[in-house]
């Protein structure tokens, strides 16, 4: 055995490894050792430090007014985010995509606090702090969920706003729980049988040299793709997120039911629909279908970006809310001026139902 490998055994025994150790094991140890991925030991470190990044970025959400709650549901304690409960403003639902959490909102989050109530909740069984009671969820479980968290917040109509697997429970609770729903927000949304369970298939068998050709369809625009040190970060933790078992089990207990092809039709409130041009992780038929399919849906492709608008295209997602929801009259606070300023959005172009494939 190499002496890489004795030193990774001794390390993999020792439980009691302090933050100094784990820190210089991250620098010298995992970060060149990028095509060993399975090491217990690189898994172990960067999972603890992953928590520990997520812990600390949650007592600053907690700091600028963004405070944790915890409500009790049928499949156990959801853990989110709440701008203000005592505030009048209507509530704006966001929810995060697959293997995520409720953090990758927090810049559209800071943009729009002075403009509705913003509610952010850790979907089960992801990157977050909710608990859940069961040990995996299928996508009505995960659906429902949301619902339950709806209703205890409000009993008025909320908008919702969902990215990925995030926009797939967006779209069905607005199909089936439309008493719930004003308005819907989707971002690259997830749940159309076009290349049905290609996703699944994609992540289950997912290697690391794999990921590293996928990951710029993910998250191609700057800083993601542009920065090394945030690139290289944000791709060791997004391949472990999508890598994890409980990813895996949901993907794998999506049933061809669960798919939003026939409920399309169903959803009759205003639909605003905003999909990254460059998108790998999923078929950019999905936009024009559902372009067609509903009715009352206003849809624009953002160039030069992928998967994640949230993070990628933060402007562009702001401009684009704040014209749907008729928030423009409401003045910018510091933190939106402060990004419009130094930012600017991506080209967008609307999703034309011409360009459909016909093979679907």
């Amino acid at each position: 055995m190499s002496p890489l490998g004795l030193s990774l055994n001794t390390l993999s025994k020792n439980t009691k490894l302090n933050r100094f150790l784990r820190l210089n094991l991250l620098k010298y140890v995992v970060r060149p050792a990028r095509k060993v991925e399975d090491f217990d030991v690189i898994k172990s470190t960067e999972l603890q430090l992953d928590k520990s990044v997520s812990a600390a970025f949650k007592k600053y959400l907690n700091a600028i007014g963004f405070r944790s709650y915890v409500i009790p549901t049928q499949f156990g304690e959801m853990h989110y985010y709440d701008s203000n409960p005592k505030s009048d403003l209507d509530p704006l639902i966001f929810i995060h995509g697959l293997g995520s959490s409720a953090q990758s909102w927090w810049i559209l989050a800071q943009m729009l606090d002075n403009k509705r109530r913003i509610i952010m909740p850790d979907l089960f069984h992801m990157s977050g702090f909710s608990k859940a009671n069961n040990p995996v969820m299928d996508f009505l479980q995960h659906s429902q969920s949301v619902v339950e968290l709806i209703k205890s917040i409000t009993n008025e109509k909320v908008d919702i706003c969902g990215l990925s697997l995030g926009g797939w429970i967006s779209l069905h609770i607005a199909a089936t729980e439309c008493k719930l729903i004003n308005k819907v927000i989707l971002m690259n949304p997830a749940g159309l049988k076009i290349n049905l369970f290609a996703l699944r298939d994609t992540l289950t068998y997912l290697s690391w040299k794999k990921f590293q050709t996928l990951y710029p369809g993910i998250m191609k625009a700057f800083p993601y793709t542009g920065a090394l040190f945030l690139s290289e970060t944000a791709k060791r933790a997004l391949f472990r997120n999508l890598k994890s078992d409980h990813v895996k089990d949901l993907l794998k207990l999506s049933k061809p039911e669960h798919f939003m092809d026939s409920f399309l039709g169903k959803i009759k409130c205003p639909v605003l629909l905003l999909w990254g041009r460059e998108d790998q992780l999923l078929s950019n038929q999905i936009p024009i279908v559902l372009t067609k399919c509903i009715f009352n849906i206003r849809s624009v492709w953002v160039e030069k970006c992928a998967h994640v608008l949230s993070l990628e295209a933060p402007v562009n997602c702001y401009l684009e809310i704040n014209q749907f929801l008729n928030l423009s009259g409401i003045k910018d606070n510091k933190f939106a001026k402060t990004l419009l300023s130094v930012s600017k959005p991506y080209p967008t172009n609307p999703i034309d139902i011409k360009e459909m494939n016909n093979d679907y």
